[in-house]
């Protein structure tokens, strides 16, 4: 997939090199690793994209152009190095969106990131860190993370935890964010409550079961479990079969069009409830209601949607009872208005921040 560099004559080509690693089951680091993608896209004559062990699929969910040089594999890392180390002037290194793992057995990994943020500014280049969160922390991984965000022209963070462990100083939103706007439909017209929940954690207990099933009686909405990570397709079928619902698994279906189904749905959803960042995300861009509400959360949600100025959203519903978690839900409802100007707001600001990232690197290069 690779195409010479196009650079005018008398002038050298550029190199954009972009990280876009994740899982082709999970839909949510699919569009990430996507809008990461848009902002390296066009800033070089050469775009190099490493994406790990992913499969084929995963370069068409996340579009990636013709005339791309991909690196795939823990064997192409040594390449990836060398392409940087021998790039000519300039070059631009884009960290892709996401969580940030900085637990112990991560600090040799954090020692390559510096090394190949030092190489770039050395060589007079941009470094860009989209929207990201620590997930788990570790002397030296966070001690390297740091010191490699602070090298960075930019580094930004989704919550306000994230950047005060790496001294950052610049939160911004989720950049799923960014994966654009649907028209929304009244809440009239919208007759489903969807539920997603990862297959990982211990299912609901009967008082969330029964909060959730009169919640969508009391409203008239149709309840159904859908899966946005293949690996919550088991929890999908047993929350139907308890609620009373109907479920929309991924099975054999192509991600992308999997993805699209999901969207239709969000879009005809008065409620989402789940325990996925992203779930929420696609849900909130959809203009249905994004809620958490389940035992013990671990705050990660709460956090990124504080950073829109959305708050509220999230609950623990350890020992509550039913009662207790059908008026929080009923509450939710409400919140439409609210909820589409904070997601505006989010959508221009990270439209703002691109188009700062491409400024830096065009100043850098003038």
């Amino acid at each position: 997939m690779r195409r010479p560099a196009t650079a005018p004559v008398g002038r050298r080509p550029t190199r954009t090199f972009v990280s876009l690693t994740g899982p082709a089951g999970n839909i949510g680091d699919a569009l990430i690793r996507r809008e990461t993608l848009r902002w390296a896209r066009g800033t070089s004559d050469e775009l190099i994209a490493y994406t790990g062990d992913a499969p084929d699929v995963w370069l068409r969910q996340l579009g990636i152009p013709t005339g791309t040089r991909v690196l795939r594999g823990k064997r192409s890392v040594t390449k990836w190095l060398w392409l940087i180390a021998s790039s000519p002037r300039r070059p631009v290194l884009v960290f892709e969106a996401g969580e940030v793992p900085l637990g112990p057995g991560n600090g040799l990994r954090e020692l390559v990131f510096l090394a190949e943020t030092i190489i770039v500014r050395l060589k007079g280049g941009v470094v860009v860190r989209p929207p990201r969160g620590i997930r788990g922390t570790s002397r030296p991984a966070l001690w390297l993370h740091a010191r490699a965000a602070r090298a960075s022209q930019i580094a930004l963070w989704r919550d306000a935890t994230s950047a005060g462990l790496a001294g950052g100083s610049r939160v911004a939103p989720d950049i799923g964010f960014a994966a654009g706007i649907r028209p929304a439909p009244a809440a009239g017209e919208r007759s489903d409550m969807l539920v997603s929940l990862r297959g990982n954690r211990p299912m609901p207990d009967g008082a969330w079961i029964d909060a959730v099933r009169s919640v969508a009686e009391q409203h008239g909405l149709r309840v159904r479990a859908i899966v946005q990570v293949r690996e919550d397709e088991d929890r999908a079928r047993e929350l139907a079969h308890a609620l009373g619902g109907e479920t929309e698994l991924w099975g054999d279906r192509d991600p992308l069009a999997h993805e699209a189904v999901l969207r239709d749905g969000y879009d005809s959803a008065r409620l989402v409830l789940s325990d996925r960042m992203h779930v929420l995300v696609l849900a909130a861009l959809s203009g249905a209601v994004p809620v958490e509400a389940v035992p013990n959360p671990t705050g990660k949600i709460a956090e990124a949607f504080h950073t829109i100025g959305y708050d509220d959203l999230s609950v623990d519903v350890a020992n509550a009872g039913s009662d207790t978690i059908a008026a929080f839900l009923s509450t939710q409802l409400s919140r439409t208005g609210e909820l589409a100007a904070r997601v505006s707001n989010a959508a221009d600001e990270l439209d703002d921040l691109e188009a700062v990232a491409r400024g830096t690197i065009e100043a850098a290069r003038a």
